[in-house]
């Protein structure tokens, strides 16, 4: 099979614009040594770059012994991502809102209330957003429940049950959609601004609901056969979640020893992150008076305490909605 020169063409594209990226602005001598390009091809790159605006001419940058050379910039405001979460606050079903540049930098925020979530509830906010700002590219949105291949299996919110956001959302609003469980999104929030390690845990106690778990090893959270990993009612134990008193630390606290023990058993991690309103200091200490048995003792992980599940989701659905714009750009290339 012959070399396509077009494809080349693009994918050099591609890599010089996405090495931009990276670097936010740069020069084109840089450009080329990074991508192994040559000085001639990265400079009529970028300039295509300049007229569609997805990069800007920046300021002259003084060299080592010659002229000041031109600095191009990535212009991280030519497309947005809508991420869309749903959940509950203060008893009241809420869905956030947040528009954010291709750096993941919100840029707009907004919250719904509803009476029950609804796909209409989504489509209320995604219009309205689209409305405002119509360089949005991309929708991801979390929802609480098992997500298979973008459709939602089952979740806390009946009428999503069956759903399929990515064919509703660009069929009614042209615009390319991922879903995924909010959990797995906050888990990949958190390592996308930390140094994980190579198998992180990330569970979330909502009170309302059952908790929820993801599990992330080297960098890609695990889904499951049939994307049910992580879901921690299907456990055959005697903790009714929704029963026990989390104000309690000798009720909610060795509950929540044991829950961490069986990620350590199954998967050993480095560290857990646990997200839920509940956490004060008796409770983590409960957490750790309580450690199952003595081998558990010896792998039981460091636990993050303190981080806001919402701010943790959004990151993790600005990472995916760029991760999709990219490859959608690269495929559309």
């Amino acid at each position: 099979m012959g070399i396509n020169m077009l494809d080349v063409k693009q994918a050099n594209a591609q890599a010089v614009l996405w090495e931009l990226w990276a670097h936010r602005a740069a020069s084109v001598r840089y450009l080329a040594q990074r991508t192994g390009l040559s000085f001639a091809t990265v400079g009529s790159i970028l300039a295509e770059f300049v007229e569609t605006g997805e990069v800007i001419l920046g300021d002259l940058v003084s060299g080592t012994g010659g002229r000041p050379s031109q600095a191009y910039v990535f212009n991280a405001e030519f497309a947005h991502v809508l991420a869309l979460s749903a959940q509950v606050r203060s008893d009241t079903h809420m869905i956030r809102a947040c528009v954010g540049n291709l750096y993941g930098e919100t840029i707009a925020e907004r919250e719904y209330p509803f009476a029950q979530i609804s796909l209409e509830s989504f489509g209320e906010a995604v219009a309205a957003a689209l409305n405002a700002h119509p360089t949005i590219k991309v929708l991801a949105c979390a929802i609480p429940g098992v997500v298979r291949d973008g459709v939602v299996v089952v979740n806390d919110y009946p009428a999503l049950d069956g759903t399929a956001f990515p064919e509703y959302f660009r069929e009614k609003y042209g615009v390319h959609t991922v879903v995924s469980n909010d959990v797995n999104a906050a888990l990949m929030g958190y390592a996308a601004e930390t140094e994980p390690g190579p198998v992180i845990v990330g569970i979330y106690f909502p009170k309302h609901f059952d908790p929820g778990s993801a599990v992330m090893v080297n960098g890609k959270v695990l889904e499951g056969d049939a994307g049910w990993a992580g879901e921690v009612k299907l456990l055959p134990w005697d903790v009714d979640w929704l029963a026990v008193d989390y104000q309690d630390p000798l009720a909610i606290g060795p509950a929540i020893a044991r829950l961490i023990g069986v990620f350590c058993a199954v998967v050993n991690p480095g560290k857990i992150v646990l997200y839920g309103d509940f956490l004060s200091e008796d409770v983590q200490r409960a957490v750790e008076d309580n450690i199952p048995s003595k081998a558990l003792r010896a792998i039981f992980p460091p636990i993050v305490y303190g981080r806001e599940l919402d701010q943790d989701i959004i990151r993790g659905l600005f990472a995916q909605g760029i991760a999709a714009y990219k490859h959608q750009l690269t495929i559309k290339q």
